[in-house]
Protein backbone atom coordinates (compact mmCIF):
# COMPACT_ATOMS: atom_id res chain seq x y z
CA UNK A 1 0.00 0.00 0.00
CA UNK A 2 2.58 2.56 1.15
CA UNK A 3 4.59 1.82 -2.43
CA UNK A 4 1.29 2.22 -4.17
CA UNK A 5 0.90 5.91 -2.79
CA UNK A 6 4.31 7.02 -3.43
CA UNK A 7 4.02 6.04 -6.78
CA UNK A 8 0.79 7.49 -7.49
CA UNK A 9 2.18 11.57 -5.88
CA UNK A 10 5.18 11.56 -9.26
CA UNK A 11 3.22 10.02 -11.30
CA UNK A 12 0.53 12.68 -10.89
CA UNK A 13 2.91 16.06 -10.61
CA UNK A 14 4.31 14.70 -14.24
CA UNK A 15 1.10 14.45 -15.59
CA UNK A 16 0.39 18.05 -14.77
CA UNK A 17 3.44 19.90 -15.84
CA UNK A 18 3.07 19.23 -19.41
CA UNK A 19 -0.69 20.38 -18.86
CA UNK A 20 0.71 23.58 -17.22
CA UNK A 21 3.76 24.54 -19.85
CA UNK A 22 0.97 23.82 -22.78
CA UNK A 23 -1.21 26.70 -21.29
CA UNK A 24 1.42 28.98 -20.43
CA UNK A 25 2.44 28.24 -24.63
CA UNK A 26 -0.84 29.06 -25.55
CA UNK A 27 -1.06 32.33 -23.42
CA UNK A 28 1.89 33.32 -24.68
CA UNK A 29 0.85 32.71 -28.87
CA UNK A 30 -2.21 34.48 -28.44
CA UNK A 31 -0.46 37.41 -26.56
CA UNK A 32 -0.07 40.29 -29.77
CA UNK A 33 2.71 42.41 -30.24
CA UNK A 34 3.03 45.85 -30.36
CA UNK A 35 2.60 47.27 -33.97
CA UNK A 36 5.58 48.42 -35.25
CA UNK A 37 4.91 52.51 -36.32
CA UNK A 38 6.18 54.29 -38.88
CA UNK A 39 5.61 58.00 -37.78
CA UNK A 40 4.66 57.58 -34.24
CA UNK A 41 5.85 56.40 -30.65
CA UNK A 42 3.59 53.85 -28.98
CA UNK A 43 4.34 54.51 -25.10
CA UNK A 44 5.17 51.22 -23.54
CA UNK A 45 2.19 51.35 -21.84
CA UNK A 46 -0.89 53.39 -21.22
CA UNK A 47 -0.37 57.05 -19.22
CA UNK A 48 -3.24 58.44 -17.11
CA UNK A 49 -4.83 61.64 -17.68
CA UNK A 50 -6.04 63.48 -14.86
CA UNK A 51 -8.89 65.76 -14.98
CA UNK A 52 -9.11 69.18 -16.16
CA UNK A 53 -11.93 72.33 -17.26
CA UNK A 54 -11.48 73.52 -20.69
CA UNK A 55 -13.80 75.30 -22.57
CA UNK A 56 -14.54 74.25 -26.02
CA UNK A 57 -15.50 76.65 -29.25
CA UNK A 58 -19.20 76.24 -28.68
CA UNK A 59 -18.82 77.68 -24.97
CA UNK A 60 -19.58 73.97 -23.53
CA UNK A 61 -17.38 72.60 -20.78
CA UNK A 62 -14.39 70.23 -22.14
CA UNK A 63 -12.99 67.72 -19.33
CA UNK A 64 -11.35 64.26 -19.43
CA UNK A 65 -14.85 63.01 -19.50
CA UNK A 66 -14.87 63.94 -23.28
CA UNK A 67 -12.29 62.21 -24.22
CA UNK A 68 -13.67 58.95 -22.60
CA UNK A 69 -15.10 56.23 -25.23
CA UNK A 70 -13.39 58.24 -28.07
CA UNK A 71 -10.04 57.88 -29.94
CA UNK A 72 -8.54 61.79 -30.02
CA UNK A 73 -5.87 63.45 -31.77
CA UNK A 74 -4.64 66.49 -29.90
CA UNK A 75 -2.15 69.27 -30.93
CA UNK A 76 -1.64 72.33 -29.01
CA UNK A 77 -1.01 76.15 -30.62
CA UNK A 78 -2.87 79.28 -30.61
CA UNK A 79 -4.68 81.19 -33.66
CA UNK A 80 -2.40 83.81 -34.40
CA UNK A 81 0.66 81.14 -34.90
CA UNK A 82 1.75 81.71 -38.35
CA UNK A 83 3.12 78.38 -39.49
CA UNK A 84 2.75 75.37 -37.39
CA UNK A 85 -0.63 75.49 -36.59
CA UNK A 86 -1.93 75.75 -39.86
CA UNK A 87 0.11 73.53 -40.96
CA UNK A 88 -0.48 71.14 -38.58
CA UNK A 89 -4.00 71.79 -38.47
CA UNK A 90 -3.91 71.33 -42.54
CA UNK A 91 -2.32 67.73 -42.15
CA UNK A 92 -4.64 66.70 -39.35
CA UNK A 93 -7.78 67.47 -41.89
CA UNK A 94 -5.90 65.15 -44.53
CA UNK A 95 -5.75 62.55 -41.79
CA UNK A 96 -9.25 62.80 -40.89
CA UNK A 97 -10.77 62.06 -44.69
CA UNK A 98 -8.34 59.14 -45.29
CA UNK A 99 -9.93 57.79 -41.93
CA UNK A 100 -13.34 58.72 -43.58
CA UNK A 101 -12.19 56.51 -46.40
CA UNK A 102 -11.25 53.69 -44.55
CA UNK A 103 -14.16 50.69 -44.75
CA UNK A 104 -14.86 48.89 -41.66
CA UNK A 105 -13.59 51.95 -39.55
CA UNK A 106 -17.13 52.66 -36.88
CA UNK A 107 -16.29 55.50 -35.43
CA UNK A 108 -13.61 58.26 -36.36
CA UNK A 109 -11.34 60.00 -34.12
CA UNK A 110 -12.23 63.14 -33.19
CA UNK A 111 -9.51 65.82 -33.51
CA UNK A 112 -8.88 69.03 -30.58
CA UNK A 113 -6.79 71.62 -30.44
CA UNK A 114 -6.30 73.38 -27.13
CA UNK A 115 -5.27 76.58 -27.04
CA UNK A 116 -1.73 77.62 -25.22
CA UNK A 117 -2.71 81.46 -25.44
CA UNK A 118 -5.70 81.59 -23.68
CA UNK A 119 -5.20 85.51 -23.18
CA UNK A 120 -6.04 86.04 -26.64
CA UNK A 121 -8.05 82.85 -27.77
CA UNK A 122 -11.33 83.69 -27.41
CA UNK A 123 -14.22 81.04 -27.82
CA UNK A 124 -15.27 83.53 -31.06
CA UNK A 125 -11.55 83.27 -32.15
CA UNK A 126 -11.62 79.00 -31.45
CA UNK A 127 -15.09 78.68 -33.38
CA UNK A 128 -13.49 80.64 -36.77
CA UNK A 129 -10.07 78.92 -36.27
CA UNK A 130 -10.42 75.49 -35.92
CA UNK A 131 -13.45 74.14 -37.75
CA UNK A 132 -12.22 75.74 -40.86
CA UNK A 133 -9.60 72.69 -41.07
CA UNK A 134 -12.40 70.31 -40.62
CA UNK A 135 -16.13 70.87 -39.43
CA UNK A 136 -15.72 67.83 -36.84
CA UNK A 137 -12.69 69.51 -35.25
CA UNK A 138 -12.88 70.99 -31.68
CA UNK A 139 -11.35 73.88 -30.06
CA UNK A 140 -10.44 74.07 -26.92
CA UNK A 141 -8.98 76.79 -24.23
CA UNK A 142 -9.14 77.39 -20.37
CA UNK A 143 -7.24 79.42 -18.07
CA UNK A 144 -3.31 79.22 -17.58
CA UNK A 145 -4.01 76.62 -14.46
CA UNK A 146 -6.26 74.19 -16.71
CA UNK A 147 -3.79 74.74 -19.47
CA UNK A 148 -0.47 73.44 -17.55
CA UNK A 149 -2.83 71.03 -16.02
CA UNK A 150 -3.18 69.38 -18.98
CA UNK A 151 0.09 70.50 -21.11
CA UNK A 152 2.40 68.78 -18.36
CA UNK A 153 0.83 65.38 -18.18
CA UNK A 154 1.75 65.21 -21.66
CA UNK A 155 4.94 66.45 -22.10
CA UNK A 156 3.78 69.48 -24.29
CA UNK A 157 5.51 72.49 -23.50
CA UNK A 158 5.14 76.30 -24.57
CA UNK A 159 5.38 79.99 -23.41
CA UNK A 160 5.65 83.44 -24.88
CA UNK A 161 8.79 84.50 -27.58
CA UNK A 162 11.60 86.59 -25.98
CA UNK A 163 11.38 89.70 -27.19
CA UNK A 164 7.99 89.83 -28.01
CA UNK A 165 5.72 93.00 -27.92
CA UNK A 166 3.15 92.96 -25.05
CA UNK A 167 0.11 92.78 -27.33
CA UNK A 168 1.82 91.08 -30.39
CA UNK A 169 3.34 88.15 -29.73
CA UNK A 170 4.72 84.65 -30.84
CA UNK A 171 4.11 81.51 -28.65
CA UNK A 172 7.04 79.12 -28.29
CA UNK A 173 5.56 75.73 -28.30
CA UNK A 174 5.93 71.74 -28.81
CA UNK A 175 4.49 70.89 -32.33
CA UNK A 176 3.91 67.02 -31.37
CA UNK A 177 0.41 65.42 -31.53
CA UNK A 178 -0.52 63.39 -29.01
CA UNK A 179 -2.80 60.10 -29.53
CA UNK A 180 -5.74 59.57 -26.27
CA UNK A 181 -7.21 56.26 -26.23
CA UNK A 182 -10.86 55.17 -25.31
CA UNK A 183 -10.20 55.32 -21.50
CA UNK A 184 -9.10 58.85 -21.95
CA UNK A 185 -5.28 57.95 -21.33
CA UNK A 186 -1.81 59.54 -23.06
CA UNK A 187 -1.39 56.36 -25.78
CA UNK A 188 1.17 57.66 -28.44
CA UNK A 189 3.13 60.60 -29.26
CA UNK A 190 3.87 61.73 -33.44
CA UNK A 191 6.77 64.29 -33.93
CA UNK A 192 7.54 66.23 -36.75
CA UNK A 193 7.88 65.88 -39.79
CA UNK A 194 4.18 64.73 -39.93
CA UNK A 195 2.92 62.32 -42.62
CA UNK A 196 -1.22 62.16 -43.38
CA UNK A 197 -0.65 58.84 -44.84
CA UNK A 198 1.57 57.25 -41.98
CA UNK A 199 -0.25 59.11 -39.37
CA UNK A 200 -4.01 57.30 -40.76
CA UNK A 201 -2.09 53.98 -41.06
CA UNK A 202 -0.52 54.08 -37.68
CA UNK A 203 -3.77 54.77 -36.07
CA UNK A 204 -5.24 51.66 -37.05
CA UNK A 205 -2.51 49.85 -36.37
CA UNK A 206 -2.74 51.30 -32.85
CA UNK A 207 -6.60 50.64 -32.30
CA UNK A 208 -6.45 47.37 -33.51
CA UNK A 209 -3.60 46.58 -30.74
CA UNK A 210 -5.57 48.42 -27.82
CA UNK A 211 -8.87 46.18 -28.92
CA UNK A 212 -6.52 43.09 -29.42
CA UNK A 213 -5.32 43.82 -25.44
CA UNK A 214 -8.55 44.34 -24.00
Amino acid sequence: MRNSIRRQGPLSLWRIIPLLLAAVLLAACGRPEPPQLSQGTLLPSAKPVTDFQLTDHHGQPFSLENLKDNWTFTFFGYTHCPDVCPTSMTMLGQVQRKLEQQEGLDKLPQVVFVSVDPERDTTELLSQFVPYFHPDFIGASGDEQNTLKLTRQLGILYGKAEGSAADNYLVDHSAAIILLDPDGAFRAIFGVPHDPELIANDFLAIKNYYEATQ
